[in-house]
């Protein structure tokens, strides 16, 4: 009979798993524990293993249903480095957020699974992929591109309704054009590959556009060379005056952000998220909260619209 594993992740800074969990591509494919942290089903050697995720005393605590020898190395990898950990260069911005979001963990998926989770998150809540992708890998049996392409069409398309059941042809399509391939060599291709060939190619794949392309290559390839740019990104990093623009985002303008961001540092592409974290809190579209906001010291745009507030601080 299998005996339920438990082992420590430790980390050099204490880890802030609700804000880790909160909104990165490879996140939506755990979801909360009723008993605390995070869990999700991994396969490995062919069999399900269940696996939890908490807050420990030196880092994290993970819980599986049962042993298996690649499981540690596989968990590291998916929560390897911090924010603390990154060089995001000399801007007193960046030194703020970093403080605010040092324990935040930098996650990582297999390419695949974030391909798959990222076509499910288009225009969609990050609670909607969590409630999808269990079920779909149920479904699959685990996911891979030959287990995906396999399914019924009609089958995909109520098992990931909530999501948009439109995407069930571009996700069965991309699966079968990954399965004839081989998942290897598409593994090789993201992870190892020239980083514009793995982005060019990423956008050949149905249903795949370069904010998608460039989710999987950050979270599976550590790519410093690209970054996804959504709204909260394009509103932040222009309030702040790391990146500025003209207010229309058109791939040209959009080129031109992620090029003035990575002039800070290239492992600002590994931390894009924390724009998504002050976008969905105080930097929100119409009202931010400026004055209640922990940047509005050094920020752009605080400092001219609250210029007494600024004085006052």
């Amino acid at each position: 009979m299998n005996a339920t594993v438990e082992f420590d992740l430790p980390f050099a800074t204490p880890p802030d798993l609700d804000a880790t969990m909160d909104i990165q591509i490879p996140a939506l494919a755990w979801q909360a524990d009723p008993a605390g942290g995070y869990r999700r089903v991994l396969h490995l050697g062919g069999e399900p293993i269940v696996v939890t995720v908490r807050e420990g005393d030196s880092g994290l605590h993970i819980t599986a249903s049962h042993p298996h020898d690649e499981l540690p190395d596989l968990l590291r990898r998916m929560f390897p480095v911090q924010v603390a950990d990154l060089n995001l260069g000399t801007h007193p911005v960046w030194g703020q957020l970093q403080d605010r979001y040092a324990g935040v963990i930098v996650m990582w998926a297999p390419p695949f699974e974030a391909l798959v989770v990222t076509v499910l998150s288009q225009n969609r809540t990050g609670e909607i992929v969590r409630r999808v992708y269990p079920t779909l890998d149920q479904l699959c049996g685990g996911l891979t591109p030959q287990s995906l392409a396999a399914l019924d069409r009609e089958t995909l398309r109520v098992a990931i309704r909530s999501a948009g059941p439109y995407k069930a042809d571009r996700l069965s399509a991309l699966a079968a054009m990954i399965a004839d391939g081989g998942l290897s060599r598409f593994e090789q291709r993201i992870m190892h590959g020239p980083p514009a060939e793995a982005l060019a190619y990423l956008e050949s794949l149905p249903g795949v556009a370069h904010k998608t392309a460039a989710c999987v290559l950050v979270f599976s390839a550590r790519t410093t060379t690209t970054m996804p740019v959504d709204v909260h990104l394009f509103r932040v990093a222009d309030r702040l005056g790391l990146a500025t623009h003209a207010g229309k985002l058109t791939p040209t303008v959009r080129d031109a952000v992620i090029g003035q961001l990575l002039t800070h540092s290239a492992d600002v592409a590994l931390a894009h998220f924390v724009f998504l974290l002050v976008g969905r809190t105080t930097c929100t579209a119409a009202t931010p909260a400026c004055t209640a906001c922990f940047l509005r010291r050094d920020c752009r745009y605080a400092g001219s619209h609250h210029p007494d507030e600024e004085k006052r601080s």
